[in-house]
């Protein structure tokens, strides 16, 4: 994953070095979707695996460095059976969910670093059996967090970005998870979540 992220760092950094700052349409409303890998920390990292995660923004910049996004996200995520696949099968989780996000560009320039911050909230679906491990549906709000590099030419954009969000109100998983667990008197895994996306968009 890290040699992945390199690269596509590496890409967007040597293409951005061949556009002149006139020529990237910086500002207006930008449309963009795109895709990555979501995965989880601290007592939800045991519990739950990496898994695709997706997505797609409206951004506002009224400047070069202010932008104002809205967007919708989602993920697929299996939950960890530590070897009992073939006895409980391949229950997951499957989260989808908002977020409003401001970010602030460190540099006005075509290829621009930068930071985020904002607030979401997301509904967790557990499918195929996860239900008898104490897994639950639930409605979870987050604090997203993290930095990125944005890359302009014209009106296109590639945006390279990650991001950790802090959980709260998190009732999705169990701490410990058996077989026909008690799930209303079940001891709560806490924890954050973290993603990496690669988002492609138009600027108009």
């Amino acid at each position: 994953m890290k040699r992945i992220l390199a690269l596509m760092v590496g890409l967007l950094w040597g293409t951005g070095a061949l556009a002149k700052e006139g020529d990237a349409d910086m500002r207006g409303l930008t449309v963009s979707a795109g895709g990555g890998v979501e995965g989880y920390s601290g007592a939800l990292a045991p519990r739950i695996d990496p898994g695709a995660a997706y997505g797609a923004t409206l951004t506002l910049k009224p400047s070069k460095v202010l932008g104002l996004e809205l967007g919708y996200s989602g993920a697929v995520n299996s939950i960890d059976l530590d070897g009992l696949e073939d006895q409980l099968g391949n229950p997951d989780i499957v989260r989808n969910g908002g977020q409003a996000v401001a970010t602030v560009g460190l540099t006005a320039s075509p290829v621009q670093p930068y930071i985020l911050g904002g607030i979401g909230v997301s509904d967790y679906n557990v499918r195929s059996g996860g239900e008898a491990l104490g897994y639950s549906d639930d409605t979870v709000g987050s604090v997203p967090l993290g930095a990125g590099l944005r890359f302009y030419s014209g009106n296109f954009s590639a945006d390279l970005r990650g991001n950790y969000n802090l959980l709260f109100d998190e009732e999705f998983a169990p701490n410990t998870p058996t077989v026909d667990q008690d799930v209303v008197n079940a001891d709560f895994a806490s924890g954050g979540s973290y993603n990496a996306t690669l988002s492609i968009g138009a600027t108009f």
